[in-house]
């Protein structure tokens, strides 16, 4: 069985076959099959002849094969996620209305915040669910998750960054600068390792010099400064030149009271020193502190020289930015991302080309990366829905119309779909469907009709979920199969308490026919025991009138019980009588008065 699906990159001009093979594992499906879908992501296989014999033969065996779609989310240790996630997308959509009669950026900053948080802690959790985990295979599936959401929580935190946040006058290194140093700390423990120490000779650390020249390329000039200064020569003319240019280096504040033209005079003017220094070949006895002041003059091939230390272009994105243009504005991020990345030639994974694409502003095609991660469309349905709602977004399809609203709702739509087959998170999915009428409310009664409802408190929740959402056919319909399971069992307080759907209509009919002593003597069991569901509702339904009248037919037909069961009742029966005599007692206070 061969299953294909392509996805075409642009950028990169070849069409990716990601098609999966599966071998049947039964005789009886290798000649001919048939396959009829299921509910969601699920369809079966079935042995199917093309010719009608009227004789039995042994050719082919009854077996069905049952296949469906492994769906991430359903692990029980990412439930959590889906849980937590969508009460933040709910209020997305309350915050989203808010921002149609005033401005809401605050807020939209402080929610997409709060999936980030909601991230980090499924990563936390899948990190201590490996690290106890024994079983091989499983573990290797746990570290791919982590992988995976390390991957989203990246993405992410860079796309507030660009899109979400409001950064003032528009200068991004700074948190350019905070990006790479939380998903990237290359060499951050070995930093503070050697100061914690804060000996001298720390050069005979084998990592010292990677670890220098790793905080200067993150903009941690204080720390590689303190570094430099637990060298043997530290005090030598040197390494003195080069602390020195790291400490009178221009550093760009919107509130230090200089305009962005101020401050690049001053940043060239900074730099030229630093060549004048290079070019006098003062450091030519000292290539590590020679190739820290290339660095910080944007020396180009500096930065290649030490490209193959690190894992990605990522960890140098920051410092060359920092060190060519620290004035770069959001929209100017491009270049720089497409000068890292051609430092070194290195196949290019998923996040590369994910990282590319947001910081080139091409969202489209960081919608269309995204949604090629495992993560069954989490990702893609959340950061599209808060981008949308941030006007960010603006997609326009080969005739130039614009299809934003379009993919938001498709991507919302497909995600509630797949979480209406989970057996407790459908509620979820629900109001995933809710949030995009009216084909999501379309949706979901169509599914929540064919929706199997096994117990009376799965049929309960459907109708209080149906109803919420103003889906009245839908609970209706399930009040009638409920109704008819009741009577088909001979529980006619049950059945009556569907039929109407009305607790106290229900009760009204039930008292009715008790007093009325119209029912066969063989049924009055039935009649009293089916009093006991509605009794110990949380709300009362009986009147103290009902519930003495019960009282007088259980004592009168107290042998159509045996001990235990009246007894219950006689309890169930004072209990509701206590209830009553308070409610009422108020209601008659608040007449009086």
């Amino acid at each position: 069985m061969n299953t294909s699906s392509f996805s075409t990159d642009p950028s990169r001009g070849k069409v990716v076959d990601t098609a999966k093979t599966f071998i049947l594992p039964d005789k009886c499906f290798q000649q001919r099959v048939g396959c009829a879908w299921g509910r969601g992501n699920k369809f079966t296989i079935y042995p199917r002849s093309q010719t009608v014999s009227k004789t039995p033969t042994n050719t082919s065996e009854d077996k069905l094969l049952n296949i469906r779609q492994d769906i991430l989310l359903f692990t029980p240790i990412l439930r959590k996620l889906v849980n937590e996630s969508n009460g933040t997308y709910l209020s997305l959509q309350k915050a989203a209305e808010a921002a149609k009669v005033s401005d809401n950026q605050v807020e939209f900053l402080k929610l997409s915040r709060q999936f980030r948080s909601i991230i980090r802690v499924c990563i936390e959790n899948l990190q201590e669910a490996a690290s106890k985990e024994q079983n091989g295979i499983e573990k290797n599936n746990v570290l791919s998750h982590i992988t995976i959401f390390y991957s989203i929580e990246c993405i992410w935190h860079l796309c507030e960054i660009l899109y979400i946040d409001n950064i003032p006058g528009d200068i991004v290194l700074p948190y350019l600068l905070e990006w790479v140093r939380f998903h990237f700390p290359c060499h951050e423990q070995t930093a503070a390792q050697l100061l914690e120490a804060c000996e001298r000779g720390s050069e005979e650390h084998k990592d010292y010099w990677d670890t220098v020249v790793g905080m200067v390329v993150q903009g941690r000039v204080d720390v590689a400064r303190a570094l430099l200064k637990l060298h043997t020569a530290g005090e030598s003319n040197e390494f003195k030149l080069v602390d020195n240019s790291l400490r009178s280096m221009p550093v760009y504040s919107v509130y230090g009271g200089i305009s962005t033209g101020e401050f690049t005079i001053s940043w060239k003017h900074w730099q030229a020193e630093c060549r004048s220094k290079l070019s006098s070949r003062v450091l030519a006895s000292q290539p590590k502190l020679e190739l820290i002041m290339r660095i910080i003059i944007g020396d180009y091939t500096a930065f290649e020289s030490i490209r193959s230390k690190y894992s990605s272009w990522f960890d140098i994105l920051g410092g060359w930015v920092m060190f060519t243009a620290p004035w770069s504005r959001r929209h100017e991020l491009g270049g720089a991302a497409a000068a890292c990345a051609g430092m070194q030639a290195s196949p290019r994974s998923h996040l590369d080309d994910m990282v590319r694409a947001l910081l080139e502003g091409d969202l489209h095609q960081v919608i269309h990366e995204i949604q090629q991660i495992s993560d069954n469309g989490w990702f893609a349905t959340h950061l599209t829905d808060i981008l949308f709602h941030c006007g960010k977004l603006n997609i326009m399809d080969k005739h130039q119309t614009n299809v934003t609203s379009r993919l938001r709702e498709s991507l919302i739509l497909e995600y509630g779909c797949l979480l209406m087959e989970h057996k407790s998170l459908w509620p979820v999915g629900l109001s995933y469907l809710a949030s995009c009428p009216p084909e999501g409310l379309r949706r979901a009664e169509l599914i929540l009709e064919r929706m199997p409802v096994e117990t009376e408190a799965k049929a309960m929740r459907v109708i209080a979920e149906a109803k919420k959402h103003g889906l009245i056919g839908v609970a209706q319909s399930i009040c009638r199969c409920t109704s008819a399971r009741h009577l088909s069992a001979g529980r006619a307080g049950g059945a009556l308490l569907y039929k109407t759907r009305e607790f106290k209509k229900a009760a009204h009919l039930l008292v009715s026919l008790i007093t009325s002593k119209i029912a066969p003597e063989y049924f009055w069991e039935t009649l009293l025991l089916d009093t006991l569901p509605l009794l110990e509702s949380d709300e009362a339904v009986f009147t103290s009138n009902d519930t003495y009248e019960i009282m007088l037919c259980l004592e009168l037909r107290s042998s159509s019980l045996d001990g235990e069961k009246a007894d219950l009742l006689r309890l169930a029966l004072a209990r509701n009588l206590a209830r009553t005599a308070l409610t009422e007692g108020d209601g008659a206070e608040e007449q009086a008065q």
